[in-house]
C-alpha cells in the first residue's frame, strides 16, 4: 500500500466528523491486516472514517503481476478518503496503460469536487487540477525514462525547479518538493523516498532515502535553513544515500 495526502478546502465536510470513529492509522493497519485484496482493503478502510489525515491509497495486489506477461483485474485499487466519504475503484488499466503516479490532488471527479478543488482552480489555474498539475507532467514526460532501479530512484527524487518549465521555479513544484527553498522557507515537503520493484517487494525489501532531495541541489541543512521548527536528535545536514532495508520481525 502506498499513500499521498490531499487537501480538503471545502470546510463543510468537516461537519461529517465524529468522534465515533477510528484513526487513519489504526484503520489502515487494520486493514493491511485483514484484508486479502484491494477491494477489502477498500471497503475496511471506509469503515468508522474519522474524516482526519485525508489521503489517497493505493493497492497494489503482487499476486496479480504477472512480470512479462499480464496484470489482471484487481492488481490495483485506488481509495481516496474525505469527511463522510470515502471513494474506491479497481483502476488497473490504467497501470496497464504504463504507470500509475500520484499528485496529492484527488482522482476520483466526486472527490475532487467535494474537497473543493475546482473552487482553487478557478483562482490558481490548472495547477489544481488532476491532469494538469506540475507532478502529472512531469510524469507524462518523464516516466518513459524508468529502465531499472537507478532510474526509478532519479525520477522520485527529481527537483530541477530552476530549470524545468513545468516547475515555474517553484521548488514545490516537483517530484520531490522542497519546501525550505522557497522564498517564504517551510519546513514541508518530500522528506524521504521508497523505492522497490516486484522482486524487493516479494521479499518485503526496499530502497529509502532520508531527507530532502539532493539530486542537483544543495543538501538540507537545519542550521543553514533558517528554520525554527523543532528538530531535537536530528543531523544538521541531510545528505544521505539510498540503503536497502529489510524488516527483521522477531
Amino acid at each position: 500500500m502506498l499513500q499521498t495526502t490531499n487537501n480538503v478546502f471545502n470546510m463543510t465536510l468537516y461537519d461529517y466528523a465524529t468522534p465515533k470513529a477510528l484513526l487513519a492509522w489504526q484503520r489502515v493497519r487494520l486493514s493491511n491486516w485483514l484484508a486479502s485484496d484491494g477491494e477489502q482493503w477498500a471497503f475496511l478502510l471506509a469503515q468508522f472514517n474519522s474524516g482526519t489525515y485525508n489521503n489517497q491509497y493505493m493497492v497494489l495486489d503482487l499476486n496479480r503481476v504477472h512480470i512479462n506477461r499480464s496484470i489482471d483485474d484487481g492488481a490495483l485499487w485506488v481509495v481516496e478518503q474525505i469527511p463522510g466519504y470515502v471513494g474506491s475503484g479497481d483502476e488497473t488499466e490504467i497501470l496497464r496503460d504504463g504507470y500509475w503516479a500520484s499528485y496529492n490532488v484527488p482522482f476520483f471527479e466526486k472527490v475532487y469536487n467535494m474537497s473543493g478543488y475546482p473552487e482553487v482552480a478557478e483562482k490558481v489555474g490548472p495547477d489544481a487540477t488532476y491532469q494538469l498539475c506540475p507532478r502529472a507532467k512531469i510524469f507524462r514526460r518523464d516516466q518513459g525514462n524508468v529502465k531499472d532501479m537507478a532510474s526509478m530512484q532519479y525520477i522520485m527524487r527529481y527537483n530541477d525547479y530552476t530549470l524545468d518549465p513545468y516547475s515555474e521555479k517553484d521548488p514545490m513544484n516537483a517530484i520531490c518538493s522542497r519546501g525550505d527553498l522557497q522564498e517564504k522557507p517551510e519546513a514541508g515537503g518530500c522528506y524521504d523516498t521508497k523505492v522497490t520493484d516486484y522482486f524487493m517487494a516479494m521479499k518485503s525489501t526496499a530502497w529509502a532515502e532520508n531527507g530532502p532531495t539532493h539530486q542537483g541541489l544543495s543538501p538540507f541543512s537545519w542550521s543553514k535553513s533558517g528554520l525554527t521548527d523543532p528538530h531535537l536528535g536530528q543531523p544538521d545536514i541531510f545528505d544521505f544515500g539510498f540503503i536497502e532495508m529489510t524488516p527483521h520481525l522477531p
